[in-house]
C-alpha cells in the first residue's frame, strides 16, 4: 500500500530498508500516518497515538464506507468547504492540502492550488480517493486507540517504535515531550521483534545507521535525513 495521508516524519520510504514485519501483528505506538504498516500491509496492526485527530482520522479510514469516500468533493475553493465536512473526512483532506505537516492544515496551501489538477496523488483529488478506496479492504483488521506509547497492549508483535526525534527535528510535533530514558527501557521490554527509529546521532539507545531519506524539504534544497535504527531479532 501507499500512504493514506501525508505526515511529517513518516516512514514509508525508510520502511523499505527496515524490511518486512518479523511477527504477524504490527504495533505502532507513535502511529502518525502508520507508514510502516502501510508499506508492508499486515493483516493485523494496532495503531496508538496521543493525538485525538490522528486517532479520529484512522478510525474513519478503517470503519468508514467506500460510499463515504466516494461522496467527498474532488476539489475545494476555500478552507471553509473542508472544515464543513464531518470530522474524519475533514481531517483526511486537511492532511492532503498541505504536505508533510505534523498537524492537519488550517488553510489551502499554494502547493494544493498548484497541483490540484494533477492526475497523481500529490494533493487531494480523485487519485487520492481512488487509492483509499482500493486500499481500504487491506486495513479491515487494523485497530486504532488513543493514548501515549505506554497504553499500547503488551503483546507479542513486531514493534515499530517511531517517536518524535530527540533534538530539533522532533520539535515540529505538537506532542514532543518525551522521557527518552524511560522510552528506551520500555522499548527493551517489548515482547517480539522491535525496531526503534531515530535520526543518526541520537544516543538514548545504541542506534545504527539505516539509510538516507530525502525529506519534503530535500525536494527543494537537496537535504537528506540520516535515519538510524535500534532493533532486536
Amino acid at each position: 500500500m501507499k500512504p493514506f495521508f501525508s505526515y511529517y516524519g513518516a516512514k514509508w520510504t525508510a520502511a523499505k530498508y527496515l524490511g518486512a514485519p518479523r511477527r504477524d501483528v504490527v504495533v505502532e505506538p507513535f502511529a502518525g500516518s502508520a507508514c510502516y504498516s502501510t508499506r508492508w500491509a499486515p493483516k493485523k496492526a494496532i495503531l496508538v497515538d496521543v493525538s485525538h485527530d490522528i486517532v479520529a482520522l484512522w478510525d474513519w479510514l478503517i470503519h468508514g464506507s467506500v460510499a463515504d469516500v466516494e461522496a467527498l468533493p474532488d476539489t475545494f475553493e476555500c478552507i471553509d468547504e473542508v472544515t464543513a465536512l464531518p470530522a474524519g473526512p475533514s481531517l483526511l483532506v486537511r492532511f492532503w492540502i498541505a504536505k508533510g505537516r505534523a498537524e492537519a492544515s488550517g488553510a489551502l496551501s499554494p502547493w494544493y492550488f498548484r497541483y490540484r489538477n494533477a492526475t497523481d496523488c500529490r494533493v487531494w483529488g480523485p487519485a487520492v480517493k481512488a487509492r483509499i478506496i482500493e486500499q481500504k479492504p487491506m486495513i479491515a483488521g487494523w485497530h486504532v486507540m488513543h493514548g501515549d506509547y505506554t497504553k499500547a497492549p503488551d503483546v507479542e508483535a513486531h514493534w515499530h517504535i517511531d517517536p518524535p526525534y530527540s533534538g530539533a527535528p522532533g520539535r515540529r510535533y505538537p506532542h514532543d515531550t518525551i522521557d527518552f530514558a524511560a522510552l528506551a527501557e520500555w522499548s527493551r521490554s517489548r515482547r517480539g521483534a522491535v525496531d526503534v527509529c531515530e535520526n543518526e546521532g541520537a544516543d538514548w539507545l545504541p542506534f545504527e545507521r539505516l539509510c538516507d531519506v530525502v525529506s519534503s524539504r530535500g525536494r527543494r534544497d537537496g537535504h537528506r535525513s540520516a535515519e538510524a535504527v535500534w532493533r532486536t531479532p
